[in-house]
């Protein structure tokens, strides 16, 4: 392989290693951030229907419910009585909480996997296979350049 060559391969190398791989590992993880977040929003949206289906066949009456709350991503929960089950806080995005009825947060939640899906969803899927694209073709040039090398 002569020396130009061998400096272009090494360098679209190194080009599909340190750049373009790293940047379709953090597409893909931001990609599944955003599906984790639509299957949180619709775990949710099933947990309070069934508080709505429950509240509504108790005639009106408040019953405390008994949980378990996460405090600490995922890794320490605590128990919790929940004393007005009719208002939650709902987090609504950037670190913020909005205190909703049942029905309201069920109303939000249903807007924000649309959202969520149609908008921030696709976005990162279409950023992805771009990348993906792009080593793609890297891999391509790579190869042609061996192959022009043999020739």
């Amino acid at each position: 392989m002569s020396d130009p060559l061998q400096n272009k391969v090494a360098e679209y190398s190194a080009f599909i290693t340190n750049t373009l791989q790293p940047k379709l590992q953090l597409a893909v993880n931001d990609r599944e951030e955003t599906e984790a977040e639509i299957c949180e929003y619709a775990l949710l949206r099933n947990k309070l229907q069934m508080m709505e289906a429950e509240s509504g066949a108790s005639a009106g009456a408040i019953q405390p419910i008994n949980t378990l709350v996460d405090i600490s991503h995922q890794t320490i929960y605590c128990n919790a009585t929940i004393s007005n089950p009719r208002t939650v806080y709902v987090h609504t995005g950037l670190g913020f909480h909005t205190e909703f009825t049942i029905e309201e947060a069920i109303s939000f939640i249903d807007k924000r996997i649309m959202y969520l899906q149609n908008d921030v969803l696709k976005h990162r899927v279409e950023v992805a296979m771009n990348i993906a694209e792009d080593v793609e073709k890297a891999i391509e040039l790579l190869e042609e350049f061996k192959e022009a090398d043999e020739d």
